[in-house]
């Protein structure tokens, strides 16, 4: 092989892995091809799109059992839970415009995500104020910082596939054939 074509090639073959593992949002007509082959949406491999901070106040006797990070920020001990960018996550439970998808074991850790303007499922609280949105996780009320807001659920691009179930129409048979 001719060597000035070996970086082309590597390079060619380093965006097909790349674009291999990549993901894409998830939409409403995504659930409903889910719907109408009566697939599960419980069986889907969610992403989230962006980086989660959880934060909430602890009290002095609180920092003794938080399970999350815990920092010492402007005189108040403060309980973080970062949930990274594309972290795998997987639907708990789910109704007509949303689905609760838990990014970690247990009860009641999972977040909320509701159908918004552009048929993109997008991160909700329960309220907004000053950019913070207020959630119930782990029977506990956190805050998720500012730019939470536009966290969406993504899937892998090669896992979409897998959605869509094979069937084929029969034609018949006539005799003589």
């Amino acid at each position: 092989m001719n060597r000035k074509f070996l970086p082309l090639l590597t390079i060619i073959a380093l965006i097909m892995l790349g674009s291999c593992n990549s993901t894409i949002y998830f939409t409403q007509e995504m659930r409903n091809q889910l719907n109408d082959n009566q697939l599960n949406v419980k069986d889907v491999q969610f992403y989230n799109s962006k980086k989660l901070i959880l934060k909430r106040n602890l009290t002095y006797d609180e920092t003794k059992i938080a399970r999350g990070e815990i920092k010492f920020e402007n005189g108040q001990y403060i309980e973080e839970i970062i949930i990274p960018k594309n972290t795998p996550g997987v639907a708990v439970d789910y109704s007509g415009k949303r689905i609760d998808v838990a990014f970690e074991q247990g009860f009641n850790r999972d977040l909320k995500f509701v159908i918004n303007q552009d048929n993109l499922y997008q991160v909700t609280a329960l309220a907004w104020e000053n950019d913070y949105g207020k959630v119930r996780y782990d029977t506990l009320v956190y805050f998720l910082v500012p730019g939470g807001d536009k966290t969406f659920l993504k899937v892998k691009k090669d896992n979409i596939y897998k959605f869509q179930k094979k069937k084929r129409i029969v034609k018949g048979r006539t005799v003589g054939n």
